[in-house]
C-alpha cells in the first residue's frame, strides 16, 4: 500500500486539486525562467536537437493564431469539447509560419501572460477542473496548462549550444509537471486501484516527486524522500528530462551509472501504461526509458550466465543495475 502522503482519494486531480495557486504560480515561474534566457542569441543558431534551430525549438511554445493558444483551450473546455487536433499538426503549421519571426519572443511573453491572467481570474478554480482534450488525452484544463512547464524546461536544455544554462528552478518545475502528467495519463486509463495504485517516483539532487493513481484520481506530491515501496528513478534532474524527451539514451544512462532504478516490476507497469496511452511529448520518452531499464537488466542477466569475459562484464553490469 502507498504511504498516506501518496494515497489518492476520490476527487484528487494531482497538483491542481492539491494546490492550484501554487501549481499555476510555479508554471508562470517556469515561463519567466525561460524568458530570462532569451535575447542572447540568434534564432537561426543551432540547438542541440539535430536539424533544429533555436527558433524551431521556441516557436512551438508561443501563442500564435495558427496554434492553439490558451484562449482556444479555454473555449473548448467551456464548450465541453474533449477532442483536439494532433499536436504535431499544430506545431507544423506554427513552424511554417513563424520559425524566424521577429515577434517570436513576444509570442512567448504572450503565452506566459495568458497563463498569469487566467490564474488571477475569478473563474480559475472551476475552470481548472474542466476536462479538455490535448496532448495528454482528456485531462483537467489546469493539468494541461501546468504541463507547459515541462516543455519550457526541455526547450531551455535544448538551447545549451546557444550559451544558455537552464536554472534548477526551471528544471525542477518541469520535472514535477512531467510526473504529474504521468499521474493524469494513468488516471485517465484507470490504470491503478485503491488496493493496487500505479505509482512512480523520481529523486534528484534538487527535488523528489512522486505520483500515485487509483481509478480516476491521482495525487502528485513533492517529498523530502521517497517511500520505500514506490517504483522510482534516481538521477540528476536534467538527465531525467533528457531521457523523457528522447534527447538522451536510457541505455547509456543506466550503463554509466547516471541513473538508478528501484522496483523493476513497478516500473514496467508504468512503462506499459505509457506505451498504450496518448501523452505529452515526454511521457512516451519516459515509458521508453522504463522499458529500456527492463531490457538492459534482462540482457545483462542472460549474458551473465554465458561464458567469457564479455559475459563477465555484463554480469558486473547486472549487479550494478540491481544495486
Amino acid at each position: 500500500m502507498p504511504s498516506a502522503d501518496l494515497a489518492p482519494v476520490a476527487g484528487d486531480r494531482g497538483r491542481i486539486s492539491a494546490d492550484l495557486n501554487g501549481t499555476l504560480e510555479a508554471t508562470t515561474g517556469a515561463w519567466d525562467d525561460l524568458l530570462s534566457l532569451l535575447g542572447r542569441f540568434d534564432l537561426r543558431d543551432p540547438s542541440r536537437k539535430s536539424g533544429r534551430s533555436a527558433g524551431r525549438i521556441l516557436v512551438v511554445l508561443g501563442s500564435w493564431p495558427e496554434g492553439r493558444p490558451l484562449s482556444a483551450i479555454r473555449a473548448d473546455a467551456l464548450a465541453g469539447i474533449t477532442t483536439a487536433e494532433p499536436l504535431k499538426d499544430i506545431e507544423a503549421r506554427v513552424v511554417d509560419a513563424h520559425e524566424y519571426d521577429p515577434a517570436l519572443i513576444t509570442s512567448l511573453q504572450r503565452a506566459r501572460d495568458d497563463i498569469a491572467s487566467w490564474s488571477a481570474s475569478d473563474e480559475v478554480a472551476s475552470e481548472s477542473l474542466l476536462p479538455v482534450g490535448g496532448a495528454l488525452g482528456v485531462v483537467p484544463m489546469g493539468t494541461l496548462v501546468a504541463a507547459s512547464a515541462y516543455q519550457c524546461a526541455v526547450a531551455a536544455l535544448d538551447l545549451a549550444p546557444c550559451g544558455v544554462q537552464a536554472p534548477n528552478s526551471l528544471l525542477d518545475t518541469g520535472l514535477v509537471a512531467l510526473i504529474d502528467a504521468v499521474g493524469a495519463v494513468a488516471a485517465q486509463q484507470h490504470a491503478g486501484t485503491p488496493a493496487n495504485p500505479l505509482r512512480l517516483g523520481v529523486s534528484t539532487p534538487t527535488i523528489t516527486v512522486a505520483t500515485s493513481s487509483a481509478g480516476a484520481a491521482w495525487r502528485t506530491v513533492i517529498l523530502d524522500e521517497l517511500p520505500k515501496n514506490v517504483p522510482s528513478l534516481s538521477a540528476p534532474t536534467a538527465d531525467v528530462l533528457d531521457i523523457a524527451s528522447g534527447r538522451s539514451s536510457a541505455f547509456t544512462a543506466y550503463a554509466d551509472g547516471r541513473i538508478h532504478a528501484e522496483d523493476l516490476g513497478g516500473l514496467l507497469r508504468v512503462a506499459r501504461m505509457l506505451a498504450t496511452a496518448p501523452g505529452l511529448p515526454g511521457t512516451e520518452g519516459l515509458g521508453t526509458a522504463l522499458a529500456a531499464y527492463a531490457g538492459t537488466v534482462d540482457m545483462a542477466k542472460r549474458a551473465g550466465r554465458a561464458a567469457g569475459s564479455a559475459a563477465q562484464g555484463l554480469g558486473r553490469a547486472w549487479r550494478r543495475f540491481r544495486g
